[in-house]
């Protein structure tokens, strides 16, 4: 059976009574107890817990004392998802399409506007029959969101860099924190890349077994972490996840996947197309635009053209 994780303080919980049957409810409660009678007939287990160290500390927690190895799921989640994850039951429902490690949620606040009502648009007219879930894309150096203006996550990357004295320009947040919590080979990935993903409100579901990897020792450092005094911790905390158990690291945004079309060249070998893959990456790592690449790209093709139309009319004659 898999189960949910919920991390509460306050946030009331009736509506558990809709998680699917095939959920085993653990609430670990930080607030005042739960006297709900329609909370307490639906959880199959109420744990108080100290209020320290937000959902992080919970999560982390129910990590070293109740971990599995297993192909089952748990979910991990506060109080009140549906903030974050409008379709949250029906994700839950659908748990069979998931990946090993699965972001649930959709967006930050909606009073808040982030991520924009547009660019959440632009993906529900792209896929508008899938339930709305999409992990956002975020900067490893500077903790901001890819897509729009995200100061408060900046802000936040600034005040970590500060407090851990890595460079505020040229740290890698990830791969410093990957290290904090002894877990080098994930910070060696992450030192080549630039780009991450993560789930608002720290909603995402992982199986067993992917938790059951996870050393002892990281989640003991994780732990310390998690109730450390820095406010900034939980926040690196909610956008590291997904990468702690496996979630991959980009460049930059994906705009291969967005763009492959372009890269689908008949007779050309897959070593080919992997360097010129590469090759567009690193133009970008470099500080190149975009549009200064396909500029670029376009300038030099034309220039061929033009060479090899002039060789063509030179032979003709």
């Amino acid at each position: 059976m898999h189960t949910i994780v919920l991390a509460r303080y306050s946030e009331p919980l009736e509506w558990i009574a809709d998680i699917p049957a095939d959920f085993k409810v653990i609430i670990y409660n930080k607030g005042e107890e739960i006297t709900s009678p329609e909370v307490l007939a639906r959880a199959d287990e109420i744990v108080a817990r100290p209020n320290v160290g937000r959902e992080s500390e919970t999560y982390i927690h129910h990590m070293m004392t109740r971990a599995t190895d297993d192909r089952n799921f748990t979910v991990f989640s506060q109080g009140d998802p549906m903030t974050h994850s409008p379709d949250f039951i029906d994700l839950l429902k659908n748990w069979r399409k998931w990946d090993d490690v699965q972001a649930l949620s959709w967006q930050w606040l909606t009073a808040r506007n982030i991520p924009p009502a547009a660019s959440l648009a632009r993906y529900e007219e792209y896929f508008p029959l899938h339930l709305r879930v999409r992990p956002e894309p975020f900067s490893l150096m500077d903790w901001v969101a890819l897509e729009f203006v995200d100061a408060g996550a900046w802000n936040m990357g600034l005040v970590f860099k500060t407090l851990e004295g890595i460079s505020p320009n040229t740290g890698n947040i990830a791969a410093h924190a990957l290290r904090k919590w002894k877990l080098d080979a994930l910070a060696d990935q992450a030192e080549k890349h630039s780009v991450g993903v993560f789930s608002y409100g720290a909603i995402f579901a992982v199986r067993n077994e992917g938790v059951a990897r996870l050393p002892a020792e990281s989640k003991e450092l994780i732990y310390e972490f998690s109730v450390g005094a820095a406010a900034a911790n939980g926040y690196i905390l909610e956008r590291m996840w997904l990468h702690i158990f496996g979630t991959g690291f980009y460049r930059r945004v994906p705009f291969m996947d967005e763009h492959a079309s372009a890269l689908n060249l008949p007779g050309v070998s897959e070593a080919d197309r992997a360097d010129i893959t590469n090759l567009v990456l690193s133009l970008v790592d470099y500080g190149m635009s975009m549009n200064d690449v396909s500029t670029f790209v376009q300038e030099t093709m034309r220039e061929q053209l033009s060479s090899l139309k002039s060789k063509q009319g030179q032979s003709v004659n």
